[in-house]
């Protein structure tokens, strides 16, 4: 959160959860988007759930045309990027779910966006452990 509040960008809501997509903690900037506290939820559980960060999943629907996340029948799974699997000796242990900007950086970006966050916060995550 100190890396998004001070940066001058978006507001964002951040989404934690275990090894069984469960959420167990969350926060959001004042200010933040209604739709980017579910979304940053859903993208977590999307990390853990889809054992990828949630920009593989993003990533095959550009690639793929008859992809479709609909098949998965899972309505809290998204393609969206920002979600980011927490991967500790080959397992899922997390997730962390980002939502508030644009999905990832471009060229034209000076501040971290939703992905270039979750990936920050694994970082520090890990380092904890």
């Amino acid at each position: 959160m100190e890396k998004a509040s001070g940066d001058g960008g978006n507001p964002v809501a951040i989404s934690i959860v275990d090894a069984t997509a469960k959420l167990i903690a969350f926060i959001a900037m004042d200010g933040v988007a209604p739709a980017s506290i579910r979304l940053s939820q859903s993208k977590a559980y999307s990390a853990v759930v889809g054992q990828k960060d949630t920009a593989h999943w993003a990533m095959m629907q550009e690639k793929m045309k008859h992809f479709d996340m609909r098949n998965w029948a899972d309505e809290n799974f998204t393609g969206f990027t920002g979600g980011i699997a927490l991967i500790n000796n080959g397992q899922v242990i997390g997730g962390i779910g980002i939502s508030g900007r644009k999905g990832k950086m471009s060229e034209a970006d000076d501040i971290m966006q939703d992905s270039e966050l979750g990936k920050y916060g694994e970082s520090q995550l890990l380092q904890i452990q």
